[in-house]
C-alpha cells in the first residue's frame, strides 16, 4: 500500500478548530534556522579573514611586522586559500538555505467542510487547492526525522491524510513526545476519521474506542498476542544484556548512512582548515589575533561536540516497571525518555514514509519512544516481540 507524506516544514504547529474558518501556515522557524545562519556565518568569516589577512604580505602593517627576510618559506601540502574558499563556499551555502527555507510555506484554512491549502515554493507562483474534508481517510501519526545542524531529531506529526500528498494537512508537530497520542486521539474525535498509523504491516487504522486503552488491557482482551519466543536466535545486531535490576538492548555497532558520511566529509575538511589557521605564523601578530583564535576555538568546539554526537549510540533500559530511553556518547550517557509500563498503549514497528525507515515507537497517552531507526526490519521486530512479551508478562 502507498502511504505518502507531504514535507511539513515546522517544528512546532497546532491547528486550533474552535473558531471556524480555522487558518495556519506552515513554515519554518527562525528559532531553529538561526543556529545555521550563525554556523554559516562564522565559516564565512573565518575563510575570508584568513583569505584576506592570514598570508597577505602585502599587507603593510603585516609588512612592518614581518621583514621580507623573516617571511616563512615553507610550502604547505595544501594551498591555504583552497580551505578559505571552502569556508566560504560553506558558510554561505549554509546561509542561503537557511534563508530558502525560511521563504517557503504553506497556508491551510478550513471552513468546516472545505480544506484550502496554499503552497508558496522558494521559485514559482503560489498554488490554491481546495478539498471536501470527506476526501480525507483519517488522522495519521507519525515520527520523522530531521537534521537541526549534525544532530539528527524526531518531529511528531499528526496530519490529515490524503491519498494525495499535496493534499496532506498538518494538525499538530513538535518536537517533543509529550502527549501526542492525546493529540491524536483529539484530532481524529474532531473529524470523526479512523486513526492512522505506518506499520511494517503497511497503514493500519485504529479503532478509537480502543485508543485509550494499555496494551496489557488490549491483551487481555486478545487484541495484541504474546508471540515471543524465548528460544529464538537473537539478532546479530542487537546486544542483549540482562543485569541485577534490568534488561539493556541496543545496537551491536554503530550504523553509518549518508548523512553520516557527508558529515565526517565536513568535519575532516573544516578541521584541516582550522589547523591550517590555528598555526598560521601571521595570524597571532595581527590586530585581530584576540577575536580570530576566540572564532577558532569555537568551531573546534563544535566539531568536538559533532564528533561526540556521531559517536552517539542509543539504549533502552527495561526495568521492573518502565522503559527508559538513552543516549550513550564516548564518556558518558543521559536519559531522554522514560515511559510506565502500566501506560504503554502500542508497541509498533512504525515507518517514516518520507524517509523509508523503520523504527520500533513505544507511545503511551502523552509520551512517544521512537528506538532503532537504522536498524535492520528483522531486528526491529523482534524488538517489537520481546517488548509486548516483557510489558504484558
Amino acid at each position: 500500500m502507498n502511504n505518502p507524506a507531504a514535507n511539513h516544514y515546522s517544528h512546532k504547529l497546532e491547528f486550533d478548530f474552535s473558531k471556524l474558518p480555522a487558518k495556519i501556515s506552515d513554515r519554518t522557524s527562525w528559532r531553529f534556522l538561526l543556529p545555521g545562519i550563525i554556523f554559516g556565518a562564522l565559516l564565512f568569516l573565518l575563510g575570508f579573514y584568513e583569505m584576506i589577512n592570514g598570508f597577505d604580505y602585502t599587507n603593510p602593517n603585516v609588512a612592518e611586522i614581518i621583514p621580507a627576510e623573516a617571511r616563512p618559506s615553507y610550502k604547505p601540502l595544501f594551498n591555504p586559500i583552497f580551505f578559505d574558499i571552502v569556508f566560504i563556499i560553506i558558510g554561505l551555502g549554509i546561509i542561503l538555505a537557511c534563508l530558502c527555507s525560511y521563504v517557503r510555506y504553506r497556508k491551510f484554512i478550513f471552513d468546516g467542510k472545505t480544506m484550502m491549502i496554499g503552497n508558496r515554493p522558494v521559485f514559482g507562483k503560489k498554488r490554491i487547492v481546495k478539498e471536501n474534508i470527506k476526501n480525507y481517510l483519517g488522522v495519521r501519526f507519525r515520527v520523522a526525522f530531521y537534521q537541526s545542524g549534525l544532530i539528527n531529531s524526531n518531529k511528531y506529526i499528526i496530519e490529515l491524510y490524503h491519498k494525495d500528498p499535496k493534499k496532506i494537512v498538518p494538525l499538530y508537530i513538535s518536537t517533543s513526545p509529550e502527549n501526542v497520542r492525546k493529540k491524536w486521539k483529539e484530532y481524529a474525535r474532531f473529524f470523526k476519521l479512523p486513526a492512522l498509523i505506518n506499520t511494517d504491516e503497511g497503514l493500519q487504522s485504529r479503532d478509537l474506542k480502543n485508543l485509550d486503552k494499555s496494551i496489557k488491557e488490549m491483551a487481555k482482551l486478545g487484541f495484541v498476542v504474546d508471540d515471543y519466543d524465548p528460544y529464538e536466535p537473537l539478532p546479530n545486531g542487537i546486544c542483549f544484556a540482562r543485569r541485577r535490576d534490568k534488561i539493556v538492548l541496543k545496537a551491536r555497532k554503530i550504523v553509518w548512512d549518508a548523512y553520516n558520511f557527508i558529515a565526517w566529509f565536513v568535519i575532516v575538511v573544516v578541521g584541516f582548515g582550522l589547523v591550517g589557521m590555528a598555526f598560521n605564523p601571521n595570524a597571532c601578530r595581527s590586530e585581530l589575533a584576540i577575536p580570530f583564535y576566540a572564532l577558532v576555538g569555537l568551531m573546534a568546539l563544535i566539531l568536538v561536540a559533532a564528533v561526540f554526537v556521531l559517536f552517539r549510540k542509543e539504549k533502552l533500559v527495561l526495568k521492573k516497571h518502565k522503559i527508559v530511553h538513552t543516549h550513550k556518547y564516548m564518556m558518558f550517557s543521559t536519559k531522554h525518555s522514560e515511559i510506565n509500563k502500566d501506560e504503554i498503549e502500542a508497541i509498533e514497528v512504525t515507518q517514516n514514509p518520507a524517509s523509508g525507515r523503520f523504527f520500533v515507537s513505544i507511545i503511551s497517552d502523552n509520551k512517544t519512544i521512537a528506538f532503532g531507526a537504522k536498524l535492520p526490519i528483522q531486528n526491529l521486530q523482534w524488538i517489537k516481540r520481546f517488548l509486548i512479551h516483557d510489558v504484558i508478562r
